[in-house]
């Protein structure tokens, strides 16, 4: 791949943007897409197909498509702002270099996705730096599909509390393993399903199910607390 054609992708990098997203659409059984998400999955597969042979345009749109979603993934993994910006980039940048690897049949956005977790999964094997998450996942997890993001229904003067309780999540999330942490971002940052994290990090459903099973164990053992079920 030229450098300049390298050096375009980087500089067409992911920006912060301050626009609200949308909830995935729910499926309507435990393997279904929902019509526009197949739609938007052809888009991104075509999109993929024309910048591999050199459309520029194309990675353009696929970038502008993705860079908020790769960006909070990015985030939520790193911490701060620049390395996310920066491991953003080198997602972005990775996946144009390897745009002739890519197979049909296989969501871009898991692949993009996948590259974007291991950057960072590198990154922080280095630095040694943990995300830390809200409280928001201990209301309970749903078989399937992804939950549904949390409302915003606060009840006056709770923002201290809510302070409060996202510092102490921070220093215990500290612990949490990369093996558990990795698929604790999908499910309650991306709101993936469980098959579509099985597909992402190359794990059996099960092993998936089991995994997000420790990570929220552990943070409840960490508060003193006993999870439901268990």
């Amino acid at each position: 791949m030229p450098a300049e054609a390298e050096k375009r992708a980087a500089e067409h990098g992911p920006q912060r943007r301050g626009s609200p997203r949308a909830a995935p659409p729910e499926a309507s059984g435990p393997n279904a897409e929902p019509p526009s998400s197949l739609s938007s999955e052809r888009e991104d597969a075509l999109l993929a197909s024309q910048a591999a042979r050199g459309d520029r345009d194309a990675f353009r749109r696929l970038i502008e498509k993705h860079q908020d979603l790769v960006y909070d993934l990015c985030l939520r993994m790193m911490g701060n702002v620049q390395d996310a910006e920066d491991m953003a980039q080198d997602a972005f940048v990775l996946l144009y270099r390897h745009l002739r690897d890519y197979r049909e049949g296989h969501k871009v956005s898991n692949w993009l996705y996948t590259i974007a977790l291991n950057r960072c999964r590198r990154q922080l094997r280095k630095k040694k730096i943990l995300r830390f998450f809200s409280l928001d996942f201990f209301s309970g997890e749903p078989e399937d599909p992804a939950p549904e993001p949390a409302g915003d229904d606060r009840a006056p003067g709770t923002d201290l509390e809510r302070a409060e309780d996202e510092a102490r999540t921070r220093a215990v999330l500290a612990s949490l393993p990369d093996s558990l942490r990795a698929p604790f971002v999908l499910r309650h940052l991306k709101k993936m399903s469980y098959g579509e994290i099985a597909k992402t990090l190359k794990l059996s459903m099960a092993n998936v199910k089991v995994r997000l099973h420790r990570a929220k164990l552990h943070l409840w053992k960490k508060f003193g607390k006993t999870p439901p079920g268990v």
